[in-house]
């Protein structure tokens, strides 16, 4: 059994939710929608209007038109598609391998390494051409976030001056992007152009605030599924041997989706995906809508968990056991597996995420030595996201 340490109030609800109480209205402006069909059905009521809102400043640059997130987020996708490729995923694979290497040979946070490798390892994706200088102002910025996420008790009101102050620099930087690239004659391959192609109808807040989602998407939830997923596999010498095996008979340089040659690895992954998300996620209710007898009214604030429905035994055979050979021949519900949220505001780089996730396993395995510090000590939590007590360790890179 595999049951986290988690926030009482999150195993009060989770437990409710295995028993059957799963939407309900939890105060004056508040309602839980935990089973998943009602969980898709209030997303989609939600976001079946999915128009930004006036761009916050008229100036001579904004157009001020009507434009759907929606469409925000198709540019995106064909973005990704294209970057889908060996030569991508390699440029990745070495970001992050650069990354994990940086605290080769001393006493290293695993935790909090493994979570920074995903997220900055994507940051070229994000905006190809940044300087180095801005370049770490953005990282700073994220890493604030994660740190915050992983121990929100250690960040007094006094610590909330330099995370607005990274908040703002980052912003800045991206602000700079996006003029840069407007000046720029010369289109690139990330998801800054998508935006930028789009400026005369988003406005610069508009612009602005969708790449400063962007940071914040990447900056926690994907990382933390990683940490545990690394956790796992560093605790499960079987898999160990099962995976490592499969990577090194593979044709492809770096294994990703659809993993034909790697089909245990997918199991594992998949299988971590499932395990390990956010506890609850947060919406604000965009337009009333019902579900069943809740009526949602405009402003109010509605709750989902993939991490709910994954552990309940109503949808999941012995839900808090890892178990990967469960995807060998799985029978699974429809709703009942979002890792990446339900549509249509599901996670535009699940794809790319779940390569992340493939790519840190064939690092661990194949290129990197790590040296837990304290096996026993390991010890897995979801409070705000999943992490991993006491992942500790060092880290080195193998010798051929």
């Amino acid at each position: 059994m595999m049951i986290p340490k988690e926030r009482p109030d999150i195993t009060t609800m989770r437990e409710d939710c295995s028993k059957g109480k799963e939407d309900y209205q939890v105060d004056d402006q508040s309602y839980a929608f935990f089973n998943p069909q009602s969980a898709r059905l209030a997303n989609q009521l939600n976001f079946a209007d999915m128009t930004l809102p006036e761009s916050l400043f008229d100036t001579q640059d904004d157009g001020q038109q009507a434009m759907s997130w929606q469409h925000i987020r198709s540019g995106w996708l064909k973005t990704l598609k294209e970057l889908d490729t060996q030569a991508a995923l390699s440029q990745v694979k070495q970001t992050m391998k650069t990354h994990l290497l940086s605290a080769a040979g001393k006493p290293a946070n695993l935790d909090l390494l493994i979570q920074e490798c995903i997220a900055f390892s994507v940051l070229d994706v994000m905006i190809c051409d940044l300087t180095i200088q801005h370049r770490a102002l953005i990282t700073r910025h994220m890493r604030a976030q994660i740190q915050v996420l992983l121990k929100p008790e250690t960040h007094t009101r006094l610590r909330q001056y330099p995370l607005l102050w990274y908040n703002l620099r980052a912003a800045q930087v991206i602000r700079k992007a996006i003029h840069k690239r407007r000046k720029s004659k010369e289109p690139r391959l990330d998801l800054l152009q998508s935006v930028v192609d789009n400026f005369a109808a988003l406005g610069i807040d508009r612009a602005l605030d969708a790449m400063m989602t962007l940071v914040t998407a990447i900056s926690g939830p994907p990382g933390a599924v990683a940490s545990c997923m690394a956790a796992q596999l560093l605790q499960s010498p079987q898999w160990q041997d099962k995976l490592r095996t499969e990577l090194n008979a593979a044709p492809t340089q770096v294994p990703a989706l659809p993993f034909k040659h790697t089909p245990q690895l997918h199991w594992f992954i998949k299988e971590s995906l499932r395990m390990w998300s956010v506890p609850i996620v947060f919406r604000e209710a965009r337009c009333p809508f019902s579900v069943g007898k809740l009526t949602v009214q405009a402003g109010d604030t509605f709750f989902n968990s993939s991490y709910f429905v994954h552990r309940n035994e109503q949808y999941w055979p012995e839900p808090h056991v890892f178990d990967p050979l469960r995807w060998q021949q799985a029978n699974v519900q429809p709703n009942t597996y979002v890792p990446f949220g339900w549509n249509p505001r599901a996670c535009v780089g699940a794809q790319l995420g779940t390569n992340q996730l493939a790519i840190l396993c064939q690092l661990l395995l194949c290129d990197l030595n790590i040296t837990l510090t304290s096996p026993s000590a390991l010890a897995f939590e979801n409070m705000n996201i999943p992490s991993v007590a006491g992942f500790e360790g060092t880290i080195s890179e193998q010798q051929a």
